[in-house]
C-alpha cells in the first residue's frame, strides 16, 4: 500500500509538474539564444551584391551577438532574399540616423526595419516582413496615452511618430533604442518609445528597472528599397509573399520574436497545442482514476485482512467465556447455518422435550417455536426463526432481535449473533432466548402512568404535548382541535370538598371520551382542562358538539346533581392556507371560542366565577 501510494504520489507530482513545464518551454523560457541559420549560398565571383544597412541596436531583429557576428530576424530574412534573387549579401550595421543616410546617398540599396507608416524620402518599401507593437516603456506603469502629457518622451531622430501623433508632451530625440531606454531609467526623460521586442531584449540585458505600459499602436517592419530599384522592390515582395506560404516568415517570428523575447502569451500556446492539452489531461485523469480504484482495491483488501485477523482473535476469546456467559440467558445454543447443526450452551426441559436430536437444526428450532409461543405470535416468530434466511438478513448486522410471548414463560426476547463467516457469508451464530415478562409488564405499567392521568384514565398533557410536537412535523392541512374547560370546579372543592371536585372532572372525562372516542383523542391538559385532537376536519362537528351538550346536560354525581362544561371549536379551514406552523394559532382560536363560552355562561347564571 506506502509503495502504491508513494509511486501514484510521483505521478501525479510529475503529471502535474510536466504541462507547467510545457507551457514554460513553448513560451521559451528555456530556450537558447537563436543562431543565424539562413545563410547567403551565393559565392559565384561575379555574382551582383545586394548591399544592405540595418540598425545594430534593433535587436531581435538586426544586431550583434556574443561573438561579433551580424544576427537577427532581418539578417535571415535578408540573406534568404539574396539567394532567391541570386546575389551577395553585404550587410552594414550602423545606428539608424547613419542606416538612413547610406541609403539616401546610395551608398546601400536596402533598409532593414523600416515601418510601413514611415515617410522617409526616396524609398520605397516592400510588404511587412513581421508585426511588433510600438510600447511606452517607464519606471511605472501608464494606463492611458493621454498621462503622457507635459512629460518628456524619448524617441529615434525624426520619428515618423512626431509627426503621426500629437502627444502634448516634449519629444527627445536620440540615436539608438538603448539610450532611449537609458535614458528613461537615469530620470533624463519620463518615458520612452520603441518597439515592444526590442525594448524587452535591451531591458532584459541591462540592469534597468523599466516596464512595457500601453501600446502606442501596432508595428509592422518593412524592407526599405531605393526609390530608384523599384523592379527590386517587386522581386523581394514577390519572394516575402512565397517565403510566407512557405511558413518560413512565421517560423522567422516565432523564432525570433516569440521564443527569443518571450512575448508569447498562455493563450497564445494553449490556443496553438490546445489538442495537447485536452489529450494530456484525458489521459490524465483516467490513469490517476485507475491509481485511486487500485489504491481503493488495496486499502478494502488490507481492512479485511485486518478485520479478520480481529475477528479470529476475538472469536477464540469469545468462545472461550461463551460457556460462562450461558447461564445468563433462559437458553443458548451455536447454530452452523451451511452444516445445519445445533450445539446447545444451555437449555431447559420446556425446549429439550420438544427436540429430537437425530433432525436437523431448521426441523428442530421450528418444533421448538411450534410447541411453546402463543399462536398470536407463531407467525411471527417462525419468521424470525427461519434458519434459511438469517444469514441474508444478519448481513451487515450485529445481531437481529425481537420479542414474542411464549405459552409458559410469558414474554421473552430472542437473538441471532453472528460469530463465523464463510466467504462473506454467515456460517455459524448463537441463538439467545431471555425472559422479559416482568420487565415487559412493568414497562407497560410505567409507560400508562406516564401517559395518563391517573384520576380520568384519559391521555396526560405529556401526551397532549408530544401529539403537538408530531402534528408539528406533519405535513397535515386538515384538523380539528377543542378545548373545554369545567366550570364552577374550584367553588365546588371550595364549597363542597375535594372528591366532589374530582366527581365534576371524572364526570367531565366520560362525557368527552363517550362522544369523542370514536373520531379523535381526548386529553386532561390541566386541572379542568381538556383537549380534543381531530387529525382531520370533522364535517358533522355541530352534532358532536350538541351530543355533548347532551350527555353534560344529563349527568349527575352522588355529590354533585350537575355538571357544566365550556367548549371552543377551531377548524384548520379557519386560517387560509393552514399548515401545521399554524397549529399553535388554530389552538389559540379555539382557547378563544372557549374563554367566550364561559364568560357567557357565567353571565347568565349570575355567578362569580371564582366563588
Amino acid at each position: 500500500m506506502r509503495k502504491t501510494k508513494t509511486i501514484f504520489s510521483l505521478f501525479l507530482l510529475i503529471g502535474l509538474v510536466f504541462p507547467i513545464f510545457f507551457t514554460m518551454a513553448e513560451i521559451g523560457i528555456f530556450s537558447k539564444p537563436p543562431r543565424v541559420e539562413l545563410l547567403n549560398k551565393v559565392t559565384e565571383p561575379d555574382a551582383p551584391t545586394l548591399r544592405v544597412v540595418a540598425d545594430f541596436d534593433f535587436e531581435p531583429y538586426s544586431f550583434y551577438d556574443k561573438n561579433g557576428e551580424v544576427c537577427g530576424l532581418d539578417v535571415e530574412l535578408i540573406n534568404e532574399i539574396a539567394n532567391q534573387l541570386g546575389m551577395k549579401s553585404q550587410i552594414t550595421f550602423t545606428d539608424w540616423q547613419n542606416c538612413k543616410n547610406l541609403l539616401q546617398n546610395k551608398e546601400a540599396d536596402l533598409i532593414l526595419g523600416l515601418e510601413i507608416f514611415s515617410h522617409m524620402n526616396g524609398v520605397l518599401k516592400t510588404v511587412p516582413t513581421s508585426k511588433d507593437t510600438l510600447s511606452i516603456f517607464g519606471k511605472t506603469k501608464i494606463h492611458n496615452v493621454a498621462e503622457l502629457k507635459d512629460k518628456k518622451v524619448g524617441l529615434m531622430v525624426n520619428s515618423v511618430i512626431t509627426r503621426i501623433f500629437d502627444l502634448n508632451c516634449e519629444f527627445v530625440d536620440f540615436y539608438t533604442n538603448t539610450a532611449i531606454l537609458e535614458a528613461v531609467d537615469k530620470g533624463i526623460v519620463d518615458f520612452g518609445i520603441c518597439h515592444n521586442s526590442v525594448g524587452m531584449k535591451i531591458i532584459e540585458k541591462s540592469t534597468m528597472d523599466l516596464v512595457p505600459s500601453v501600446s502606442l499602436m501596432d508595428s509592422y517592419p518593412a524592407i526599405g528599397v531605393r526609390d530608384d530599384l523599384p523592379e527590386l522592390r517587386e522581386s523581394i515582395n514577390d519572394i516575402i509573399i512565397k517565403m510566407s506560404n512557405d511558413g518560413i516568415i512565421s517560423d522567422l517570428d516565432e523564432k525570433w520574436i516569440e521564443n527569443f523575447t518571450h512575448t508569447k502569451s498562455l493563450k497564445d500556446v494553449f490556443d496553438k497545442e490546445s489538442r495537447f492539452f485536452v489529450i494530456y489531461f484525458i489521459f490524465f485523469i483516467i490513469i490517476s482514476f485507475l491509481f485511486i480504484l487500485i489504491l481503493i482495491n488495496i486499502y478494502h483488501r488490507e481492512k479485511e485482512l485486518k478485520e479478520t485477523l480481529e475477528y479470529d482473535k476475538s472469536l477464540k476469546k469469545q468462545n472461550d467465556i461463551l460457556s460462562s456467559i450461558a447461564g445468563v440467558y433462559y437458553t443458548m445454543h451455536i447454530i452452523n447455518l451451511s452444516e445445519n447443526t445445533v450445539k446447545a450452551l444451555s437449555s431447559t426441559d420446556a425446549v429439550s422435550k420438544y427436540v429430537n436430536k437425530v433432525q436437523d437444526a431448521i426441523s428442530q428450532m421450528k418444533a421448538v417455536m411450534e410447541n411453546t409461543v402463543e399462536k398470536e405470535d407463531l407467525d411471527a416468530v417462525l419468521e424470525f426463526t427461519d434458519l434459511t434466511t438469517v444469514a441474508q438478513r444478519l448481513k451487515d448486522k450485529k445481531w437481529i432481535i425481537a420479542e414474542f410471548r411464549g405459552i409458559e414463560i410469558g414474554w421473552f426476547c430472542a437473538q441471532f449473533i453472528p460469530i463465523s463467516y464463510q466467504n462473506d457469508e454467515v456460517e455459524e451464530v448463537i441463538f439467545t432466548t431471555q425472559i422479559i415478562d416482568e420487565m415487559k409488564k412493568e414497562n407497560e405499567r410505567l409507560q400508562k402512568l406516564s401517559s395518563y392521568d391517573e384520576l380520568t384514565k384519559l391521555q396526560n398533557r405529556r401526551s397532549y404535548e408530544e401529539k403537538i410536537k408530531a402534528l408539528e412535523k406533519k405535513d397535515s392541512t386538515n384538523l380539528t382541535i377543542a378545548v373545554f374547560d369545567i366550570n364552577e370546579l374550584k367553588a365546588t372543592n371550595d364549597n363542597i370538598n375535594h372528591l366532589a371536585g374530582d366527581e365534576l372532572i371524572m364526570g367531565a372525562a366520560d362525557c368527552l371520551e363517550s362522544v369523542f372516542h370514536e373520531i379523535g383523542n381526548v386529553y386532561r391538559v390541566g386541572g379542568d382542562e381538556f383537549t380534543l385532537i381531530v387529525d382531520t376536519e370533522i364535517p358533522e362537528l355541530q352534532k358532536y358538539a350538541d351530543n355533548l351538550k347532551e350527555k353534560v346536560s344529563n349527568w349527575k354525581g352522588n355529590l354533585v346533581q350537575s355538571l357544566h362544561i365550556s367548549s371552543g371549536y377551531a377548524c384548520s379551514s379557519e386560517i387560509e392556507g393552514f399548515t401545521c406552523a399554524d397549529l399553535k394559532a388554530l389552538i389559540n382560536i379555539a382557547e378563544k371560542k372557549m374563554y367566550a363560552d364561559k364568560a357567557e355562561y357565567y353571565k347568565k347564571t349570575g355567578k362569580e366565577r371564582r366563588r
